[in-house]
């Protein structure tokens, strides 16, 4: 029997994606040569608990499973053997996070959950291309820098709903979007509906895809496009963004699983530049009803540079805010501002209990996996 910490190892390289997050095993490669598995192998584990411990039995094997792994005692998994980072990991796949949400999956997320239906399934249920999806983070950051400003891909929408014709998906994009100084509740519903989050799932249940929808538009400019007439490496630069705008499905999807609410979208603008937006909020629980929201707003302009805006959500419609600016002046009329926006909100039935501005980057939610020596770690906001 494989017992204990030496069981199993530490992933190096990138961190987990946040749905994979105490759900991948890291396993070290002479354990799972002992166990025989294989690379892209799906294996069949079950969770058992003795005492206070789980343990997971897996090629007729028992590994004592970190206290840090949100398991069940019971829980069928089936494992994906492959590589993540520099190490080895066992990961749960596609197929069963599918089963996941179809058992417990609702609203929003279930929605998205419903968007990532596939064919040609493989072992663990889903298509290839599918699973792929859940072995890397959802970063937006190369979709946001795409849709920035008049550049190149609004360019590319512009032309096409300038020939005349029915303008589809891409012209419908370009035409659609939103106005920053127009910006309303309603229309950042709507902005969610068109964030490609959702397009499968509208066209399963036969509603269609919202006016705009972005997903469909970078699908448009893939396949009718001239690429010859533009800029070297555009066919890239889009099927990169049409992966992000798909692993935040997944992230979407697999946080259902978990019971959690997690979404992530942009919203491009005609009149400023995209903004990237992050809803997530944990499970409900006897212990905490109504657990708080946090949603994190992220934008960089030549005006502004980067500005990030953490906002937590109580129950009675209170707030709680942070806010980083890269610029020091940018933060220094914000913190003038606070007592106005505190009027607007109290306008508004809310309660603002406290707002922080801070100058400088925003640090990340947790400290690099590695420094190199003699690195040094800036903590200062």
């Amino acid at each position: 029997m494989l017992t204990g910490p030496e069981a199993i190892g530490i992933a190096g390289g990138k961190p987990l994606p946040i749905y994979l997050e105490g759900r991948a095993i890291p396993v070290q490669e002479a354990v799972g040569r002992e166990l025989g598995l294989k690379f892209n192998e799906v294996v069949r584990g079950v969770v058992e608990a003795r005492g206070e411990t789980l343990l997971l039995k897996l090629q007729g094997r028992e590994v004592e499973l970190p206290a840090q792994l949100r398991f069940r005692p019971g829980e069928v998994l089936w494992l994906r053997y492959t590589e993540m980072g520099r190490g080895m990991v066992l990961v749960p796949t596609a197929g069963q996070a599918a089963a996941g949400v179809a058992g417990g999956g609702a609203g929003a997320a279930g929605h998205a959950a419903a968007a990532m239906a596939a064919p040609a399934p493989i072992a663990g249920g889903w298509s290839l291309g599918v699973a792929s999806l859940f072995l890397r983070p959802a970063d937006l950051s190369g979709l946001l820098t795409l849709l920035t400003g008049s550049g190149l891909f609004a360019g590319l929408a512009q032309r096409v709903q300038g020939q005349g014709a029915s303008p589809g998906p891409l012209g419908q994009w370009f035409a659609s979007r939103l106005s920053m100084a127009r910006l309303s509740p309603e229309s950042v519903r709507q902005a969610m509906r068109a964030s490609g989050l959702f397009t499968e799932s509208m066209l399963a249940h036969g509603s269609g895809p919202a006016v705009g929808d972005l997903k469909l538009a970078l699908r448009q400019a893939l396949a009718e496009i001239d690429l010859d007439t533009l800029e070297q490496g555009l066919k890239e630069k889009l099927e990169s963004s049409l992966h992000e705008l798909e692993s935040s499905q997944a992230d979407a999807m697999v946080a259902a699983t978990q019971r959690d609410l997690a979404l992530s979208f942009v919203i491009p603008f005609k009149d400023a530049d995209p903004v990237l937006v992050s809803f997530f909020r944990p499970p409900r629980s006897e212990q905490e009803p109504n657990p708080p929201s946090v949603i994190n707003i992220y934008t960089r302009s030549e005006s502004l540079g980067e500005v990030w805006l953490k906002t937590v959500v109580f129950s009675g419609d209170v707030l709680e805010l942070t806010m980083w600016a890269a610029h020091d002046e940018v933060a220094q009329r914000a913190r003038r501002a606070i007592s106005e926006l505190d009027e607007e909100m109290a306008s508004a039935g809310l309660v603002l209990r406290s707002m922080t501005v801070l100058a400088g980057r925003r640090p990340p939610d947790s400290p690099p996996a590695e420094l190199k020596p003699g690195a040094v770690l800036d903590l200062k906001a």
